[in-house]
């Protein structure tokens, strides 16, 4: 588990804000016109939520495992509801960017996705395995 949690953790406090530095970075300087002031929320929200989650499934992983999927599900959920609130409140209240917003929150929305699910696929081999080793 210690290895799991050593790979795993700059990935999450390093690796996720660099991504949303480089990507705002390449929408500042490239694509100007795509580019709006509140681009750094969109990185900030998903890190944060990564974070969460990824405390989630530590405390689970220790304290009761057969519950880790539900809970993952569950945030999984929650995460999406509050970001499909978050773009339409974007859209209903602005004036401009619409579109970059809406687009830049979907795409980092996917590229999230695929991150924590490769974390949990992590987290679930390593309860099997220390199921069978128990056994």
């Amino acid at each position: 588990m210690k290895k799991t949690l050593t790979r795993l953790i700059p990935s999450l406090l390093i690796g996720y804000p660099i991504i949303g530095l480089i990507v705002g970075l390449i929408l500042y300087k490239y694509f100007p016109t795509r580019y709006f002031g509140l681009y750094p929320t969109i990185p900030i929200y998903y890190s944060t939520l990564g974070l969460i989650l990824f405390i989630s499934l530590i405390y689970y992983l220790k304290n009761s495992p057969e519950k880790i999927i539900h809970v993952y599900m569950m945030f999984r959920g929650i995460k999406f509801l509050i970001t499909v609130a978050g773009i339409l409140l974007f859209v209903s209240l602005s004036d401009s960017y619409e579109y970059e917003f809406t687009i830049t929150t979907i795409g980092f929305y996917f590229f999230y996705l695929f991150v924590e699910t490769y974390i949990f696929i992590k987290f679930e081999k390593e309860r099997m395995a220390r199921c069978k080793k128990e056994q």
